[in-house]
């Protein structure tokens, strides 16, 4: 059941946004305190600051490192001391480095596992201690692309991917606790990806507009009650779009299987039975 229209819906909620002082995460910050909750803004850039300033008493800034377990459990702490509770965890913060695979160094390629990996996992894991402690429910938010499939970037590609998985693995174990688990995509001009122009990639239409203020809702909805019954989801949004994505490797019964009765297979037999699977793919 959704909130009467003059009681915030999020009300009495404590979230913590990883990455909020600026772009996507200062959008999703601003929207969800609009909607009544109180706000931890993790962010080492000083931005964090001032957007908890704007804000006044429902927020403060915290200016902690993600990609360490130590720095995901003071983030957390710092919420419970400000506010008492943790109810949400949004995990915004990330780099972006897009060397190729033939020219990216090992500190290029642990940077970004730091940040993107490491830092859901330190967070979410503590989020989640929390949020079992207090009882549930709760609501965990992750922020993957589908540059983890169409990026050029091999370590980018690799840590999105990555989140997808970590999503799908915290959804089916902490569902037993009522916490919802769920992955946003999103398209949009920030300080990662400033450019303005659409992205047209994975089939996806060219978006009408890319301001981090169009991906704010969907995170918002997602921490909200009306979404107590979904998890484990991933979804697209762009400048008004939204989709929702099956979830990857998930063998639905629709899917085509072919076996093979003599179990064996000859490269002619695998050629066979690909050819075929491609062509579905495309359609």
């Amino acid at each position: 059941m959704s909130a009467p229209a003059d009681e915030p819906q999020l009300a009495g909620q404590v979230a913590v946004v990883t990455g909020g002082g600026r772009g996507l995460g200062a959008a999703v910050v601003r929207s969800l305190a609009a909607h009544g909750a109180q706000v931890l803004i993790n962010d080492l850039h000083p931005d964090a600051e001032q957007l908890a300033g704007e804000l006044g008493a429902s927020a403060l800034a915290d200016r902690t490192d993600v990609a360490t377990f130590a720095g995901g459990r003071r983030i957390v702490e710092a919420a419970v001391r400000a506010f008492g509770r943790v109810d949400i965890a949004v995990l915004c913060a990330g780099n972006s480095v897009q060397a190729p695979i033939t020219e990216i160094t090992q500190e290029q390629w642990q940077s970004s596992l730091d940040v993107h990996v490491k830092g859901h996992v330190a967070c979410a894991s503590a989020a989640a201690r929390q949020m079992v402690g207090q009882g549930g429910p709760g609501r965990i938010v992750t922020f993957a692309s589908r540059g983890a499939f169409l990026a050029s970037g091999p370590a980018y590609a690799a840590a999105k991917a990555a989140i997808m998985g970590l999503t799908s693995a915290m959804a089916t174990t902490l569902e037993p606790h009522a916490i919802k688990v769920n992955c946003v995509c999103p398209s949009a001009s920030t300080q990662l990806f400033p450019s303005t122009e659409p992205r047209v990639l994975g089939g996806m239409p060219a978006t009408h507009d890319m301001s981090p203020a169009r991906i704010a809702p969907l995170v918002t909805y997602l921490a909200g009650a009306a979404a107590q019954d979904i998890t484990g989801r991933f979804f697209y949004v762009s400048g008004g779009d939204l989709a929702m994505y099956n979830r990857p490797l998930l063998m639905e019964a629709t899917n085509i299987v072919i076996r093979n009765p003599a179990l064996d297979w000859t490269v002619d037999q695998l050629d066979a039975a690909i050819q075929p699977l491609l062509r579905v793919g495309r359609t």
